[in-house]
């Protein structure tokens, strides 16, 4: 009889293409996952795998180039974000037909952060899409989401990695995926070519970034030398969310932990699918191991 899991899929960014390696792994192990929650990218991932549709999400973001990425981004350079996030769910929803989350064949659960009341707000039930839309806003990046009387963010910003409000059933295991993971990374293996056009790609967003605040050529030139606004906005995220999952994790201790470098990749490379399911496939053979070899003991 195959085990059953509780999965949880953290938020990361592009890094959460991971959590597509790790629910092919979970498979083909013969684990049965019996539901999914998530937030940010985990929650998007997770989502479209509760609707069927991760073996199609999966080809469609492994065809994708940098180009195809940049015309993914609805800029619209307003105070509240620098992308309004519509097309890319507008896109996904072309193949992927939106259902509501109470009819889904696995249980699902999605995250989001109420602007105004400060509070997590929990989706387990109307539009898919909707829910994974809120989830996803990363502050200052994707405007918030408008439900009802709420502004909604990223559900990582308050909890990322909710292990807290998982869906478990009595015999289930918890596996818990964090793509945000402060551990060393291997980055041997990436060729100068790939490691310059990835310096391309995240220049050409700082340019968009500049030309949103509408900084002047003396300011320019003055902060060349220091941290651009994504890497600075990423690390304070990043530093926030470590101690957040450091006290998750030791409240709700998981059956399996599965964790992925944020060395990985940026946050915004969603071009690296293909090598990203890689490595969440790789981090959770890593993890299985531990596991196997705990309950052996």
């Amino acid at each position: 009889m195959s085990t059953s899991v509780a999965l949880v899929l953290s938020s990361g960014g592009a890094r959460g293409y991971a959590h597509i390696g790790v629910i092919k792994s979970l498979e083909n192990h013969g684990f049965s996952i019996n539901s999914v929650t998530g937030c940010s990218m985990g929650a998007v991932v997770g989502g479209i795998y509760a609707a069927g549709g991760l073996d199609k999400f999966q080809e469609w973001a492994c065809s994708l180039e940098r180009t195809d990425v940049f015309k993914l981004y609805d800029f619209v350079f307003s105070s509240q974000g620098l992308i309004r996030g519509e097309r890319v769910f507008k896109q996904i929803e072309s193949y992927i037909p939106d259902q509501n989350i109470e009819d889904l064949p696995i249980p699902f659960k999605a995250l989001a952060t109420d602007l105004n009341t400060q509070k997590e707000i929990v989706f387990n039930s109307g539009s898919l899409y909707r829910a994974l839309r809120a989830s996803s806003a990363i502050p200052a990046v994707v405007k918030p989401a408008e439900f009802e009387d709420l502004e909604l963010l990223d559900g990582g910003i308050l909890n990322p990695l909710s292990i807290n409000i998982a869906h478990k059933n009595p015999g289930d295991i918890v596996v818990a995926v964090d793509v945000n993971a402060n551990i060393p990374y291997d980055a041997s293996n990436r060729t100068k070519i790939e490691i310059e056009e990835d310096k391309k790609f995240n220049n050409h967003l700082e340019k968009l970034a500049k030309n949103w605040f509408k900084k002047d050529e003396k300011q320019l030139n003055s902060e060349k030398k220091k941290m651009g606004f994504f890497d600075l906005l990423m690390k304070s995220i990043d530093m926030m969310q470590d101690r957040i999952t450091e006290n998750i994790l030791r409240q709700y201790p998981p059956d399996i932990l599965v964790q992925v470098s944020r060395s990985t990749c940026s946050t915004f490379d969603y071009y690296r699918a293909a090598k990203l399911i890689e490595e969440g496939e790789n981090a959770f053979r890593s993890a299985l191991e531990k596991y196997e070899q705990k309950n052996h003991a």
